[in-house]
């Protein structure tokens, strides 16, 4: 029953709901495949969930608040890992209007939409998005002044290993946002600030400096941001 249990948590968080501890084997077995999907799309399942992550209007939110606190610049090289369908990667171009914004994602699927959604921006050589992870991470010819990760660093095996690799791609004085509104349905205010506070501590672990958690109310449960400096 261990196992069970701790296969519908998230690899990347040490502070989350126990969601299947009262739950029974189907339930259990829906919220593993439903994380599955959001974490990794795949199939037509994969298609229906990019067009999910589209059309919500907290993930807009979302996003336009986390990529705020990156003040991009028109010369900025931004990175970020796990752009699903490319959303951030549209926005950040808009504001990066003389640098490159770039995108790592392991799904297919996701490359496929954020291509789409990103064509024109890719034919100009503003935008580059390619398939990779934050533990495997595609060689880039030049440093990044910005990297973002919005709701995927849940996802990660070794979120502070992969934080230390993203660090190296940073130029000195490049700035990392890493973002989390937990979504699960016993997630509190003080969910979402332990959350920060753990992102924030495995930055400072990931030799970042300036480590700070900002946080930012909304309907339902707060967004945390972890914030740091190479």
């Amino acid at each position: 029953m261990g196992a069970t249990r701790l296969a519908v948590k998230y690899p990347g968080l040490q502070h989350q709901a126990d969601e299947g501890k009262s739950r029974g084997l189907l339930f259990q077995a829906v919220r593993r495949f439903l994380r599955a999907q959001f974490g990794r799309p795949t199939g037509l399942w994969g298609a229906l969930v990019g067009k999910i992550m589209l059309h919500t209007p907290s993930n807009h939110d979302r996003t336009l608040w986390a990529i705020s606190l990156l003040d991009i610049q028109p010369t900025d090289r931004l990175l970020e890992i796990g752009f699903g369908p490319g959303i951030a990667i549209e926005l950040a171009s808009g504001m990066a209007t003389r640098g490159v914004v770039a995108g790592v994602d392991h799904s297919e699927v996701m490359l496929r939409q954020a291509a789409r959604r990103n064509a024109a921006a890719i034919r100009d050589g503003k935008v580059d998005l390619r398939l990779g992870s934050a533990s495997h991470l595609p060689s880039f010819e030049q440093p990044f002044d910005k990297i973002i990760a919005i709701n995927s660093i849940h996802f990660w095996d070794n979120p502070v290993e992969c934080l230390r690799q993203l660090r190296a791609l940073l130029r000195p004085g490049g700035m990392i946002a890493v973002a989390v509104q937990p979504r699960w349905r016993s997630a509190t205010d003080a969910t979402a600030k332990n959350i920060g506070e753990e992102i924030a501590a495995n930055l400072e672990l990931a030799g970042f400096t300036n480590c700070r958690l900002v946080l930012k109310q909304t309907t339902s449960v707060p967004i945390a941001c972890g914030v740091g400096i190479k």
